[in-house]
C-alpha cells in the first residue's frame, strides 16, 4: 500500500468534515493533509457519494480505495497485473439486485416508491436541487436506491419486512430513504482492513459530522467527531477506541484535530 511500513489509515467522511459545508472547498484541511501526504498515510474517503461523484471531486488521497454509497460499494485500485480498478460489495448487493427487488414489490408499494432509477434526469434535478451534471452522477449508483416514499408508515414497515426478508435494509436520510444492503461505513472499513490484510498495530482513525458516521467514529481506534453545521449532535455507540471532538466546524477541524492527534502519536516526518 505505501512504501515505508504503514503506522495509521485515515478514513474520512467528505460533506461537513473534509469538504466545507457551504463552499465545498478543503484550503482549511492542507496543513494535516500535507503532513499525512509526506508520511506517507493513506487516506481513504468514506462517504454517501457516488463514485461519479468523487472522480469528478478529484479530492487529493491517492490511489488507496475509496468506499462510497455509505459503505455499499468499495473501489481498489488496479494493482499488478489488473488494468482496471476492482470494485467489491460489503453487503453482496449490487444496484441491481436493488432495483430487481423494487420491481418485484406487490403493486400497492411499487407505486408509492419513486426511485431515482425510476426519475428522469429532469425529475431527479428538480428533487434535490442538483444541477444537471452533478445530478447526472448522483444517479450512477452502484449499491444504493434513493428513493421518495407516497404512502402512510404501515406499508412502510412492509416494505421494511419485504426488504429485510432479502436482506436489505431502509435508511432515512433528510428528504430521501434509501434501499441498502445490510451494514454501512463500518462494515465498509472492517471489509477493507481484512482485505488488505492491515497489520493489528497499524492504527484507524475515523472522521465524521453526522449521525451516519456515528459506528464509523464508533469502530477505530479513534473517532473524531467533526461539529455539524446545524448544530445537531449524535452519540457513538459503544466506540472500541477513544473518542475525540474537533475544536471547529468542517476542515478546520479536521487539519486541527488530526494535526493534535498525530503530536500525541508522535507521527511526524
Amino acid at each position: 500500500m505505501v512504501s515505508m511500513p504503514l503506522k495509521l489509515i485515515v478514513f474520512t467522511d467528505l460533506d461537513g468534515t473534509f469538504l466545507d459545508h457551504h463552499s465545498y472547498g478543503y484550503e482549511a484541511a492542507m496543513p494535516a493533509l500535507q503532513r499525512l501526504q509526506d508520511d506517507q498515510i493513506p487516506i481513504i474517503a468514506v462517504t454517501s457519494k457516488t463514485l461519479a461523484e468523487l472522480d469528478h471531486l478529484n479530492l487529493p488521497f491517492g490511489g488507496v480505495a475509496r468506499i462510497t454509497e455509505n459503505g455499499m460499494a468499495i473501489e481498489m485500485p488496479a494493482q499488478g497485473d489488473q488494468k482496471i480498478a476492482q470494485h467489491h460489495y460489503p453487503s453482496g448487493k449490487t444496484y441491481r439486485d436493488i432495483c430487481q427487488f423494487v420491481q418485484s414489490l406487490p403493486s400497492d408499494l411499487r407505486r408509492a416508491l419513486n426511485g431515482f432509477n425510476d426519475m428522469t434526469l429532469q425529475e431527479v434535478m428538480q428533487h434535490t436541487g442538483l444541477p444537471e451534471e452533478n445530478a447526472a452522477r448522483a444517479k450512477q449508483r452502484m449499491a444504493s436506491e434513493p428513493f421518495l416514499w407516497s404512502s402512510d408508515k404501515a406499508a412502510l414497515q412492509q416494505l421494511r419486512d419485504l426488504a429485510a426478508a432479502q436482506d436489505l435494509q431502509i435508511l432515512q436520510g433528510g428528504r430521501f430513504y434509501h434501499l441498502t444492503g445490510l451494514g454501512g461505513k463500518d462494515h465498509a472499513i472492517g471489509w477493507f482492513l481484512r482485505h488488505q490484510k492491515i497489520a493489528p498495530d497499524v492504527k484507524t482513525v475515523a472522521l465524521g459530522d453526522g449521525p451516519n458516521d456515528a459506528l464509523m467514529l464508533a469502530c477505530v481506534d479513534y473517532g473524531i467527531k467533526i461539529p455539524n453545521a446545524s448544530g445537531a449532535s449524535f452519540d457513538i455507540p459503544s466506540p472500541q477506541g477513544r473518542i475525540m471532538t474537533a475544536p471547529a466546524e468542517g476542515p478546520q477541524g479536521w487539519s486541527d484535530s488530526l494535526n493534535k492527534l498525530l503530536d500525541e502519536m508522535k507521527l511526524s516526518v
